[in-house]
This record gives structure tokens, sequence and C-alpha cells, in this order.
């Protein structure tokens, strides 16, 4: 008999978790398990977007969090979200038989799957840098479940201490349907004047930084995909934003401004956040497209520096500036392009 998978995830969003989550389900699973033969996700989906709402055999379970006039009501959505998927988590034990937990939030799913012996695989896209309650909650649940353990990187897997339990590190992949709809635009074409960073809606992701960049180097275009959407936007963003930067939001499709983008920029802030692989940098290497990414954590295990990009301190805006000068330099752009052309094979 074959072993059915229910799968677990915070929030059905435009986030890199999620995307990974989908892109996985693509990738590896087919349409089974419940609701009409299609595979089965518990997570909040407040407004029924996001990279989970695009895959036709997927049937999302929502968890109910609560929300008054739009707004999240702190403790209270958290404590009866988790509550509910809690629930969900019992009632479905009877159904399916292994637990799928993508990233180490959904903690609820855990203990319950502990409590009815469910096969529990843990998927694991991150490392806190910052400590709190919670976050040490979520890494002590991690370190005592039974599990099979999925990293997204080496630098991820280094993070945790060693168990004996099963684990492989499993680097996110790009699923067929993406790759169909890559269209690489020819170096003649390049005007090697826009640049392009993908990112959560949050300071640790060094959009302050970018918005920065582009006020040093007005002859660039600097463009940010956000996952969040117009209004949270909106309240970010309190002083005016120079005018070669365009910002869109909660976007689902980045395949038109990936082919019109000639340089990536991730410049999450390591002493906030350490990216612990960077999906956004592999799509770009898919295009051609080289990337400017933080010398630590997964990043380095996708960028070679000087190769196919540059790895650096990218808190230092100086440093940051000479690499897209350098990147863009006819005498060198042409060689990273065919570098992240040739390093992108490893990953689809």
């Amino acid at each position: 008999m074959k072993m059915k998978t229910l799968f677990f995830h915070r929030s059905n969003d435009y986030t890199g978790s999620t995307r990974a989550l989908a892109n996985m389900i693509e990738r590896e699973y087919s349409g089974k398990d419940i609701a009409h033969g299609k595979i089965c996700v518990v997570t909040i989906d407040i407004k029924g977007q996001g990279f989970l709402s695009n895959l036709a055999n997927v049937h999302i379970k929502r968890i109910w969090y609560p929300m008054i006039k739009g707004k999240r009501l702190p403790l209270f959505s958290y404590l009866i979200g988790n509550l509910h998927m809690f629930l969900i988590a019992v009632l479905y034990s009877f159904r399916f038989d292994i637990f799928y937990i993508n990233t180490i939030s959904p903690y609820p799913a855990v203990i319950a799957g502990r409590l009815f012996r469910k096969k529990i695989i843990y998927h694991i896209h991150e490392k806190y840098i910052d400590h709190t309650r919670e976050h040490k909650f979520l890494e002590w649940m991690l370190n005592n479940t039974k599990a099979t353990r999925i990293y997204v990187s080496e630098f991820v897997r280094n993070r945790y201490p060693k168990t004996n339990d099963l684990y492989e590190v499993k680097y996110n992949k790009l699923p067929k349907s993406f790759l169909l709809k890559v269209t690489i635009t020819p170096l003649a074409d390049r005007p090697r004047c826009n640049i392009i960073m993908l990112s959560a809606l949050t300071i640790v992701k060094g959009i302050l930084n970018f918005i920065e960049l582009a006020k040093i180097l007005p002859q660039y275009n600097f463009l940010l995909l956000l996952s969040a959407d117009k209004n949270e936007t909106d309240l970010f963003f309190k002083d005016a934003i120079p005018q070669n930067v365009s910002i869109i939001c909660a976007e689902s499709n980045v395949h038109p401004f990936l082919q019109k983008s000639d340089l990536l920029l991730n410049l999450t802030i390591p002493a906030l956040c350490v990216e612990s692989f960077g999906l956004t940098i592999l799509e770009a290497m898919a295009y051609g497209i080289p990337a400017i990414v933080p010398n630590v954590g997964g990043p380095v295990e996708l960028v070679t520096d000087g190769y196919n990009g540059y790895c650096v301190d990218v808190a230092n805006l100086d440093i940051v500036k000479q690499k897209i000068n350098e990147s863009l330099a006819d005498s060198n752009y042409e060689k990273l392009v065919h570098n992240a052309l040739e390093k992108v094979n490893l990953f689809i």
C-alpha cells in the first residue's frame, strides 16, 4: 500500500520557501492523496494567492487565521492559527501516513505527528540568528523529533547538531514549467544597465541598501520585486523612491522581469539573517544573469566568486558598487553570463 503524504507550510505567499515547496511538489509528486485526486497542503491562505495557488494538482486546506479589517491580531491570530493547524493534523492523521513539514515553523503538525506516530519529514530552509523564545522552541522541536531531515544546503546542514536520523542535503531545483518559459536574451541585445532584486518586504533582506545603491548609481535601472502587496509596500517605503527604481508587488510570474534584467543582487544582511540557499539566484542563472550575493551562507554554494558572479560583504555598499560596475563591464560580462548558464545545469 502506497503511503500518503500531507504537507504543512506556514503561509501560502510569494516568498522563497513557498516557491521551493511548490517547485518540489511539481517535480516529485503527481496528483494524489485526497480532494479530487489532489495533493493536500495545510497552510494559511488568507488572500488565496501564492505560489501554491498556481499548481492545479494541489488542494489547499486553509488554516483559520483571524483578522480584522485585513490586519492580524498579533497574539490571538497566532494562537488560533496554530491550534487550528494542530486540529487539522489530528483529524487528517487517520488518512495520511507521512507529515511533510516545510520549514521548521509548522510545529503544531509535528506535535500531532508524534502523538499519532506518523513518519515526519522536515524540509529545513532556515537557521535563525536572532534566537527569540519562539525560535529556540522551534529548533528544540527539530532537534528532539525523530524525523527524516532534508537540508536545502550544506550551510544549513552544518548549523544543526548531528543526529542519528536519516538526512540528505537536497538543493532546490527548477521545475520543468519554469525552464520551459525561459527565453535567454542574446548578449548583443542586453543593455547591461538593468539590475533586479527579488525579496521579501523586510529590512534584513537589504531593501534599503538596494534603494541607496540606486541613488549612488543613477546610470542604472533598479527593479525590486517584492512578495508583499501594494498596501504593505506603501507603508514600508515612507521616503521618496528614486526615479531609477521600479517596484513590483506580489508577482508570481518573474519571467518577463528576469528576461529584461542584466544583473541580480541579493543584499541580505548577514548580521541580521543568513541566506540558507537563494532560489532567486538560481532562477536568474537560468537566464544567464550574473549575481552579486553575500559571502556567507547558502549563496556561496550557487555563486563562485569571480566565475558566475561575486560573493562580497553586501553591507559594504562601496564594494557592491564596485562589483556592479565590474560585472557589467564589456570585458567581463560575457564570461559571467556564459558561466552562469553553465553552472545552472547542476540544478535542473
